[in-house]
């Protein structure tokens, strides 16, 4: 079995919540079980993550997943706010929530409309023809039967996807899921949005499956609910890492963990010994597997990807968080899952033709890595995001966690439908300078977060700035600059 942990962890938690809360040791133990349980519906696919601790690095920021959710719900639950500004049901979705999202910017300008074929009774702005198209579209099992491109039904639930945006990094899509009955009520996080995501499989014509069971993800959304039966939103498809083939990556991985196994005189079964001497050599391995695998990074090969294909897109489950008033700290892993998530199971596919916008893009080369074998590959700029590849030498410890400051010194936000820390927002920042941390997670998480430290470093004197701080104990640092 291959280590494929996209997990959430305190400080991603604490993130999403904005604030340092302390969280009690049972929560812990909870979501530990539970994430294990539930780690095949993480936003990394099922192949190895590029770096072994990924697991600990990703997916915590989005309070989508819901093991994000799950962990939230340890914390707080909030009443679901009523929109200030009415969203439309199905066209215009960017115009309206384009603000509203981590990675908020401009897509309405350069959005394209997906229209049906001709003679398809298609996307409309009008409630009543959703209505009439959800009616046609469901037969006697449940399944579609419209023959509509882009709107499906499956069960009680429909789905629409009306717009469409794609660089190479990133494919966006506006989304309208609308239920004949009403939606249950839904957790919000401290942002205000629902904590809502989906399990879909993703199909491109330039690249085979890198996975037999199909490139399966769970997807953070970000969105509002217009009404007690439709929820809105902007769908987020990392592209970037699904031009990678990580074929080779994957053997050289399985090689070099199985080689850890038997150094330790361990099995598989010995690391998920829920026991304390379970998680002793669970620990043992992460962190042997850690000062190992980032030189496996060089295995990844990146595929070309062309100006225009075909995405195929399987939704098989949408899922929200539900608000709990308290949690049994004796329930089990699953139990928490059950009370804490509501889901709507079904089959919505779809063909969504897709051409990419290369002119807004600018990548840095670096490659370059200091004396402890660590530093970046490449840093990419899109109109929305700033995305940031790490860079590790054999022998090198890739038990790292990526921070990023903008030029007046303050953390830059991450995308949250992207369970990468690596992925950062940058809308209302000022880039033209960006110091780019790679530090030791566990230090990072013990002695160097905090919002006391994130923020407001523009009017902090000279040597009580957080850059100070990360100066002394980064493991790698460079300062990078773009022009405004």
């Amino acid at each position: 079995m291959r280590f494929t942990y996209n997990f959430d962890n305190e400080k991603n938690i604490q993130d999403k919540l904005g604030q340092d809360a302390e969280i009690p040791a049972v929560v812990h133990e909870k979501v530990t079980k539970a994430y294990r349980m539930i780690e095949n519906r993480t936003v990394v696919p099922k192949q190895a993550p590029r770096d072994p601790w990924r697991w600990m690095k990703t997916g915590g920021k989005i309070a989508g997943g819901l093991a994000a959710c799950l962990a939230a719900a340890f914390v707080f639950c909030v009443a679901n706010p009523v929109m200030a500004r009415e969203l439309p049901l199905i066209g215009g979705i960017f115009e309206q929530l384009q603000d509203k999202v981590s990675f908020f910017g401009d897509f309405a300008d350069k959005a394209t409309v997906l229209e049906e074929p001709s003679g398809v009774s298609g996307n409309t702005d009008s409630e009543e023809a959703s209505e009439q198209s959800s009616s046609e579209a469901s037969g006697e099992d449940g399944a579609d039967a419209s023959g509509m491109a882009y709107t499906k039904t499956s069960g009680d639930l429909t789905v629409s996807f009306s717009e469409i945006y794609a660089n190479d990094q990133a494919i966006y899509l506006t989304m309208s899921m609308k239920t004949e009955d009403t939606f249950p009520e839904t957790m919000v996080g401290l942002d205000g949005k629902p904590i809502m995501g989906l399990e879909a499989s993703t199909a491109f014509d330039f690249k085979e499956s890198d996975s037999p069971d199909g490139n399966i993800q769970y997807y953070n959304l970000e969105g509002a609910f217009l009404d007690d039966h439709t929820y809105s939103c902007i769908l987020r498809i990392d592209l970037a890492e699904a031009a990678k083939d990580f074929s080779e990556y994957n053997e050289q991985y399985d090689l070099m963990t199985q080689q850890v196994l038997d150094e330790m005189g361990v099995t598989q079964d010995d690391l998920d010994d829920e026991t304390e001497e379970g998680y002793a050599l669970l620990t043992e391995f992460v962190n042997t597997v850690s000062e190992r695998g980032g030189a496996l990074q060089s295995y990844i090969k990146t595929i070309e990807i062309p100006d225009s294909f075909l995405l195929t897109l399987d939704i098989s489950k949408v899922e929200g968080s539900i608000p709990q008033d308290e949690i049994d700290p004796n329930a089990s892993a699953e139990e928490y899952y059950e009370l804490s998530t509501y889901t709507f199971e079904g089959g919505w596919s779809f063909e969504i033709p897709v051409t990419i916008d290369t002119t807004q893009t600018e990548t840095l080369e670096i490659n370059e890595t200091n004396e402890n074998g660590i530093g970046l590959k490449s840093i990419v700029r899109t109109p929305y995001e700033l995305t940031v590849y790490e860079l590790y030498e054999e022998g090198a410890d890739s038990d790292s966690f990526l921070v990023a400051l903008d030029a007046d010194g303050n953390k830059l936000p991450y995308n949250e439908s992207n369970g990468n820390t690596n992925n950062f927002a940058i809308q209302d920042r000022d880039i033209s300078t960006v110091d780019i941390y790679i530090l030791d997670y566990v230090q990072y998480m013990d002695e160097l977060k905090g919002e006391d430290n994130y923020n407001n470093n523009e009017t902090k004197p000279e040597g009580e700035k957080w850059s100070d701080l990360l100066d002394q104990h980064a493991k790698y640092h460079t300062t990078v600059h773009f022009e405004q």
